[in-house]
């Protein structure tokens, strides 16, 4: 998969019949993190919005804006699909 627009990337993801959420990683910048950040399963995804997406956690649904994302990552191959610039 080349580089996407987040947007894009999640949907396809989402909605592909040819992709498996499940291989892909989405790390996002957190302040109470170990670290800083945050990683998940793209699995966990149940929407994408506009100007971001919503997960499922163990407490209900969260809602990370896309400007949070630091990359997007295939799991078994290292390859990453999506890369935040600054």
């Amino acid at each position: 998969m080349g580089k996407f627009a987040l947007r894009e990337l999640l949907n396809k993801l989402l909605w592909d019949p040819r992709e498996d959420p499940g291989e892909y990683e989405i790390v996002y910048e957190s302040r109470g993190a170990p670290g800083g950040v945050v990683r998940i399963s793209a699995a966990r995804v149940t929407k994408v919005f506009s100007r971001g997406f919503e997960y499922e956690t163990e407490r209900g649904f969260l809602y990370i804006p896309f400007h949070r994302v630091v990359e997007v990552r295939k799991i078994g191959t290292g390859e990453l699909a999506y890369v935040r610039r600054r």
